[in-house]
């Protein structure tokens, strides 16, 4: 098998929301946005992987659509990225958005990490590489 790159899609209430916390909170390049008829959807470059951030269509407004208000994945799911340094990253997060979560804890192992979570809770970890 023959993988070529790995994508995540993230179904999100509030896509504007989503978007800025990807694209100017956690400072990840966009790859390309979208609106068609099925929805609008934005990708990012997250090193190796791309996160895909995909909204229900402006028309749609406030009605119940179980597709991207559905709660379950933003608790089995957790983005983990791995970092040169875990308290250059949060330092830098923080400085964008105070409201960035966590605080920075040392592993068992040893290894230096925080959490916190994008605008729809899904859980994102950054790890400290090791050496």
């Amino acid at each position: 098998m023959d993988i070529r790159q790995a994508r995540m899609v993230l179904r999100t209430r509030n896509f504007e929301q989503t978007c800025r916390f990807y694209g100017e909170t956690l400072a990840l390049p966009r790859l390309s946005s979208w609106n068609r008829e099925d929805g609008r959807g934005a990708s990012f470059q997250a090193g190796t992987a791309v996160i895909e951030v995909r909204g229900r269509d402006r028309e749609f407004g406030d009605l119940r659509d179980e597709v991207y208000d559905y709660q379950g994945p933003a608790h089995k799911i957790t983005l983990s990225f791995v970092v040169p340094s875990a308290q250059e990253a949060y330092e830098t997060l923080h400085f964008r958005d105070k409201n960035i979560p966590g605080g920075l804890r040392q592993e068992v192992d040893g290894t230096l990490l925080f959490e916190t979570h994008d605008p729809d809770g899904v859980k994102i970890v950054f790890q400290q590489a090791s050496l």
